[in-house]
């Protein structure tokens, strides 16, 4: 029997103690996937634990990394919304977007995220301090992105759950067949899949 390590249709259940955890597996290892590229070797390091985390949970010897910390801070907010769907709509930020279940769940994990980075420079060793690495006053500005356009648009399209998902963890960096293994789909099916939204984003905008 396949063994499955992550079953993305979870997201589309309705919130239960049966799913909370797995939900929380999915959003956590996608979301340290997609920050690599913003937080570089470190970020990597969490995401290579996590997945390996996630792939030995049921291993009584395997010793949980600080990775999985994710995994439970996600699991402990989305209990607080049993009954919910994660793209359910909690609200409204101040630029109009949406702020479902999924995103203020990452949000929570993000916190997680910036204290354990804000710990680990603090704690750094001062005999191993540089000119090149020691802390900087400089604080860089957060920016919020603006998806109010891409929701729009991605709503026009009319897309099937797994089209979604598809496009969600296209955007997220995973490659063709990592998209298939998630979807449980030949790649070929996948590629239709995109093929498919093309077709529907030209009919519409041009």
């Amino acid at each position: 029997m396949k063994c499955q390590i992550l079953d993305f249709s979870i997201l589309k259940e309705e919130i239960s103690p049966n799913n909370v955890l797995a939900m929380s597996e999915i959003i956590a290892f996608t979301e340290t996937r997609y920050l690599i590229g913003y937080m570089g070797s470190r970020m990597q390091k969490l995401y290579a634990d996590l997945y390996a985390d996630i792939k030995n949970k049921h291993n009584k010897n395997h010793v949980f990394s600080d990775g999985y910390d994710l995994v439970q801070e996600g699991a402990l907010y989305l209990c607080e919304h049993y009954g919910e769907h994660l793209y359910d709509v909690l609200g409204y930020s101040k630029k109009g977007k949406k702020i479902t279940v999924r995103i203020a769940c990452i949000k929570k994990m993000m916190k997680l995220i910036n204290r354990k980075w804000s710990d680990n420079y603090r704690c750094m060793s001062a005999d191993n301090l540089t000119p090149n690495n020691e802390p900087r006053t400089e604080m860089a500005l957060e920016q919020e992105q603006d998806y109010t356009l891409y929701d729009r648009i991605v709503a026009s399209l009319n897309l099937t759950d797994n089209m979604r998902v598809a496009l969600e963890c296209r955007i997220k960096g995973l490659s063709y067949p990592e998209i298939g293994r998630v979807l449980e789909r030949a790649q070929s099916t996948v590629f239709e899949y995109f093929i498919k939204m093309r077709q529907r984003y030209v009919a519409i905008y041009g």
